[in-house]
């Protein structure tokens, strides 16, 4: 599994600006982990974590490799 800043920079300026407008104050590499290690299909984690589907995709391939 990679780390957060191993990823390209592209991955995590998406995953970053998505922190950045959470009003909660979402940690990057929290949202980053939990993504990468959840099960369940593309469409029900792009739903819990209100995030688009390519996002998903991107950080499930990426990260595993």
């Amino acid at each position: 599994m990679k780390k957060f800043q191993e990823l390209e920079e592209s991955l995590q300026n998406q995953i970053i600006d998505i922190c950045n407008d959470d009003p909660y104050g979402l940690n990057t590499e929290f949202l980053y982990i939990n993504i990468l290690n959840s099960t369940g299909s593309t469409e029900t984690l792009s739903k819990v974590f209100e995030v688009h589907e390519t996002l998903i995709i991107k950080i499930k391939e990426e990260g595993k490799n």
